[in-house]
């Protein structure tokens, strides 16, 4: 009788644990660079809703707009150091750490956004297991996030020409400056949110962003022309500490994919391809505007990097844009 009732307060135990463990409050910090009415924004909070609706708020994500975690760079080299539990980061500022990544952010890589999506959705699994592998993050959602256009002051930009010289902000990332040292441009590394004081103030001349982005953050106030060159997709990545979410349990990383696919796969990506109209268009209203500038002279400009990325990015990279270019 006494072994009957040692294994049944042994199983009572038991079960106890489990249910404990399946409980597990857990808070997680999660930042991005944009402002609060971003689409990157808003997805970040309809994804933090549904995991917390499907984990009964047993897990809680805050949201850190702006920066305010830290930068595009620091915030994604936190998430690979643990530091960071969650940050958008797009592909190009992965590449930092390692190269062939930042082959979606070469110049005219994809022709639009449904090409863009077809060939990154035929990537999914080979790209989610690198980054494990390489960089210690759990990509749990992907969109693109805008062909890329140009704003300048002190003169227009109608063709490659026109950005010899000129003073311009580009991201941390290594293809974004070798593809505009191939337009002789001066190109100048700034984190996003220096960018709208380095305008005002002359430090950089120019800009070149997603429209959405740009809108947001307020540089039309601070540019006079605006050219439609549509000369990198940039990409958003929903990124987590591969530790951190590796000591989930079962219910709740399942709950963090079904979340990300909702937020980021079944709404940013619509969204993205609708706000980069509508913020384009908008900006369209305050600066000289250039619909259709010489695409081509860009593309030959920026030729040369492709060569000088897969020579330095390696096989990986070469058969991922290979693959890009079949599908």
């Amino acid at each position: 009788m006494h072994r009957v009732l040692l294994a049944g307060l042994s199983a009572i135990a038991a079960g106890a644990a489990g249910a404990a463990a399946f409980a597990q409050e857990v808070t997680l910090h999660m930042g991005h660079n944009t402002q609060v009415e971003h689409p990157i924004h808003i997805a970040a909070e309809r994804f933090a809703d549904r995991v917390a609706a499907a984990t009964d708020g047993e897990v809680e994500i805050i949201i850190y707009p702006s920066e305010q975690l830290a930068n595009l760079r620091g915030g994604a080299e936190g998430v690979q150091l643990g530091t960071v539990d969650l940050y958008v980061s797009d592909s190009g500022t992965l590449g930092n750490w390692a190269p062939h990544f930042s082959f979606v952010s070469l110049p005219f890589m994809f022709a639009d956004f449904d090409r863009a999506v077809a060939v990154m959705d035929g990537l999914e699994g080979d790209l989610t297991a690198a980054m494990r592998e390489d960089l210690n993050v759990e990509r749990l959602g992907w969109s693109p996030g805008g062909f890329r256009v140009i704003l300048s002051n002190g003169r227009p930009v109608d063709a490659a020409s026109d950005l010899d010289g000129l003073k311009i902000r580009v991201p941390e990332i290594p293809v974004y400056v070798a593809a505009f040292q191939g337009l002789n441009a001066n190109a100048t590394p700034l984190p996003w949110g220096d960018v709208y004081s380095a305008l005002q103030t002359g430090v950089v001349e120019g800009v070149e962003g997603p429209p959405a982005a740009i809108r947001t953050a307020g540089f039309a106030e601070v540019s006079e022309y605006m050219a439609r060159t549509n000369h990198i997709m940039n990409d958003i990545n929903f990124l987590m500490n591969l530790d951190r979410f590796s000591s989930l349990s079962a219910e709740h990383q399942e709950a963090m994919r079904a979340a990300a696919d909702e937020a980021v796969d079944g709404w940013l990506r619509e969204e993205m391809r609708r706000q980069y109209d509508i913020a384009y268009a908008a900006l369209s209203e305050t600066l000289e505007t250039n619909d259709e500038p010489d695409v081509e002279s860009f593309r030959e400009a920026m030729a040369q990097v492709w060569d000088d990325f897969t020579a330095e990015a390696g096989p990986r990279a070469e058969a991922w844009i290979a693959q890009a270019q079949d599908n």
